[in-house]
């Protein structure tokens, strides 16, 4: 296997005949403004003839069996047939997407057939970004798994491309605003540079900027590895943990594959709600630990003994793989708590954004007073308050 000899590869020989998906238990697009500096500055210090130690890719391999099998492979069949190899980005994603928006910009305003860094722009923007079959076929070489909230966003507003199902206006969340914040961003670093400079900075990207490139053996778990891998540049919030967790764990209960299939595309739709809540008032984006934290009061316990104990108690104490191994956590259980915060979610962007709420006028007034006044201690009890409300309008 050429990829066990860990040498360092450039994104030219990573998409040598490959191409990516970052899988549905994986966070969305988290870098801002100053990871994006970084990430420019090593570009523009980087000498000619030298090289930049970039990080880590860590990949597994999907079978081909597994793409002829599912549904969310289908668009891809044909780069199979033709003898691609597919995978999944485990870690390193943060990196890659910035790479292919950075080359996205560059090649974004080039005609295809006109020459750059000696070949037509066509062709990279084959080995990078999509490839075309006659009018049947289009695939990406790097992107979301299909059931991604961010996946029709990359394709349409990152890549500008029509989507086979553009009519449906790709969701908003806190990581799809990060996506634009990036485009916007290498947008404004190369769009008044001169034409040997958009070379030079695409040669560096494409040939000096060098990855460990790691593909994980089947026997090793990957969500394990997901979360004990070190992300450099912004740590996983809990939040993010936890959906991970939970998919993890959808895949060890004692259940047929239709119900285990079942909750892993649950836990995949709460979380997409509970990220487009966070991010939905671009003005004031909420934090997704302060509402984890609050929605485990409400569900579990009130607790002040440590600041951390709620991240405690949900990743170490109560959703672990020994506690659905020996049957102390069912099915049901992970249910009703993934139905619980996707439901709060809407509750607690409510009372940060009364005025944007189809709330009683009374309610939203002192909503606003409470939010002048300041009501950490007391935002879960209002969460419960809003629910109890809202389940005694269904009922009566």
């Amino acid at each position: 296997n050429f990829m066990s000899d860990n040498k360092l590869k450039s994104l030219t020989h990573i998409f040598n005949e490959s191409f990516f998906r970052i899988p549905d238990f994986q966070r969305g697009y988290s870098w801002g403004e100053h990871q994006l500096n970084d990430f420019w500055e090593d570009i523009e210090n980087l000498k000619k003839g030298r090289t930049h130690y970039t990080g880590l890719l860590t990949v597994e391999q999907v079978t081909s069996t597994e793409i002829l099998k599912s549904e969310r492979w289908s668009d891809d069949v044909w780069l199979i047939e033709r003898g691609m190899s597919a995978y999944y980005l485990i870690d390193g994603q943060q990196r890659l997407t910035t790479s292919i928006i950075l080359i996205n910009e560059i090649l974004r305003d080039l005609p295809d057939d006109s020459e750059f860094n000696f070949k037509e722009v066509s062709y990279w923007k084959d080995k990078f970004l999509y490839q075309k079959f006659k009018d049947e076929y289009v695939s990406y070489m790097f992107g979301y798994e299909r059931d991604n909230p961010s996946d029709e966003y990359f394709k349409t507003k990152i890549l500008n491309r029509t989507s086979s199902t553009s009519d449906k206006v790709p969701e908003r969340t806190l990581y799809t605003q990060n996506l634009y914040f990036a485009k916007e961003y290498f947008k404004g670093k190369v769009k008044d540079l001169p034409h040997e400079e958009k070379e030079e900075v695409f040669k560096k990207i494409i040939m000096s900027f060098k990855f460990n490139f790691y593909e994980i053996d089947d026997d090793l778990d990957v969500y394990v590895t997901f979360e004990t891998m070190n992300n450099r540049g912004k740590p996983l919030s809990n939040l993010e943990l936890l959906k991970n967790r939970l998919i993890y764990l959808s895949t060890l209960i004692e259940e047929d594959d239709g119900l285990k299939l079942r909750l892993r595309k649950d836990i995949n739709e709460s979380w997409k709600t509970i990220y487009e809540y966070l991010g939905k008032n671009k003005e004031k984006p909420l934090g997704d630990d302060d509402f984890l934290k609050d929605h485990w009061i409400t569900y579990f316990e009130y607790n002040r003994k440590e600041s951390d104990v709620y991240a405690k108690f949900l990743l170490n104490d109560y959703f672990t793989p020994k506690r659905v191994l020996t049957n102390k956590l069912s099915y049901n259980e992970i249910k009703a708590y993934v139905d619980s915060i996707s439901t709060s979610i809407k509750h607690y962007y409510n009372i940060f954004n009364p005025e944007k709420s189809n709330l009683d006028d009374e309610i939203k007034t002192w909503l606003e007073r409470l939010n002048r006044l300041g009501h950490t201690f007391f935002v879960p009890l209002i969460m419960v308050t809003l629910e109890k409300e809202e389940n005694s309008k269904k009922i009566s």
